[in-house]
C-alpha cells in the first residue's frame, strides 16, 4: 500500500518537471503588449508586408511576424509554407530566392515578400517584436539563422514557435532572450490526434525549451496545461489570434496577459 502514494508523488514530480517553464523578469515588459498579428494589415495593407509593419510602428503597437528561409538561405517574413493563398501562385517559399520572392506581390498590393533584415531596420527598436520561427521538425536551419540575425539587434524582442526543438536552439544560442511555446487544442482536429500532439497541447514538452511564456489560442483558454502553468508557476500567457474588441475582453477575463490581434484596432 505504501508503494501507491510513492508512485503518485513520483508522477506528480515528473509532471512538474516536464511542464515547468523558466520565468524571466524581462517578460514584464513584453507580457502585456498588444501585438499586431503579421503587422497592422487590412484591405489595403497585406499581412507580413513592409506597409503593415510601418503602420504598426506608427501606431505604437508591437509586431508579431513569421520568419522562414528562401532557397538561397535568406530569412524572409512570410507565414505560409506555400505561396498560393497570399501571392496567388504555385510553389513553396523555399523553392525561390529572396530576390524572386521580393517580386511576388502580397494580396494584390505593391508590397513583395520582405527580408527579415529590412524589417529589423524599419522597426529599429521603436516597438517590441514577437518573432515566430517557421521550421519543419528535424530542421534547425531557420532557428539558427534567426539567432544569428537577432544576436546583433538592439531592439526589444522575444521569440516563439510551435516547435520546442526550435526554441531549444534559441535557448542555446540566445540564452538571455525570452522564448515562448505556441500551442492550442490539437486534438480538436482529427489529423492531429496523435501522441505527439497530445504532449504539445498539454505543454508536456516544455522541458525541452523551458519557455518563459505560453502563447495559446484564445478560444482554448480552459485547457488544463495552460491554466496550470499560469496558476502554479505564474507564467505569462499571450492570446492568439484575437479578432474583435469583444474577443479581447473575453481573453482578458480568461486570464491572458498579452494579446495578438488583427482585424480591429484595440
Amino acid at each position: 500500500m505504501i508503494a501507491i502514494p510513492i508512485v503518485v508523488v513520483l508522477l506528480i514530480l515528473l509532471y512538474l518537471f516536464m511542464i515547468a517553464p523558466k520565468n524571466r523578469k524581462d517578460m514584464e515588459k513584453f507580457k502585456t503588449v498588444m501585438y499586431a498579428h503579421r503587422g497592422l494589415h487590412n484591405n489595403e495593407r497585406a499581412e507580413n508586408s513592409m506597409s503593415a509593419f510601418r503602420a504598426a510602428v506608427d501606431a505604437g503597437y508591437g509586431i508579431e511576424l513569421d520568419v522562414r528561409l528562401s532557397c538561397d538561405g535568406q530569412l524572409v517574413v512570410f507565414h505560409d509554407d506555400t505561396l498560393d493563398r497570399v501571392c496567388g501562385r504555385e510553389g513553396k517559399v523555399i523553392d525561390f530566392t529572396a530576390e524572386e520572392l521580393s517580386g511576388f506581390k502580397l494580396c494584390g498590393t505593391e508590397d513583395g515578400i520582405p527580408l527579415f533584415s529590412d524589417v529589423l531596420k524599419l522597426v529599429d527598436g521603436k516597438i517590441p517584436l514577437l518573432v515566430e520561427i517557421k521550421e519543419n521538425a528535424g530542421d534547425s536551419s531557420v532557428s539558427r539563422a534567426t539567432c544569428e540575425m537577432l544576436k546583433n539587434y538592439t531592439g526589444d524582442f522575444i521569440v516563439e514557435s510551435f516547435n520546442p526543438m526550435s526554441l531549444n536552439v534559441v535557448k542555446q544560442n540566445l540564452p538571455d532572450v525570452s522564448r515562448g511555446i505556441l500551442s492550442h487544442r490539437y486534438f480538436e482536429q482529427k489529423k492531429f490526434r496523435k501522441p505527439l500532439f497530445f504532449l504539445l497541447q498539454s505543454l508536456l514538452l516544455n522541458f525541452i525549451c523551458r519557455p518563459a511564456f505560453i502563447a495559446y489560442e484564445h478560444n482554448h483558454a480552459k485547457a488544463f496545461g495552460l491554466r496550470f502553468v499560469r496558476r502554479f508557476f505564474g507564467t505569462p500567457t499571450i492570446a492568439w489570434t484575437v479578432r474583435s474588441a469583444e474577443e479581447e475582453q473575453i481573453a482578458r477575463k480568461n486570464g491572458f496577459d498579452g494579446i495578438i490581434f488583427e482585424n480591429y484596432i484595440p
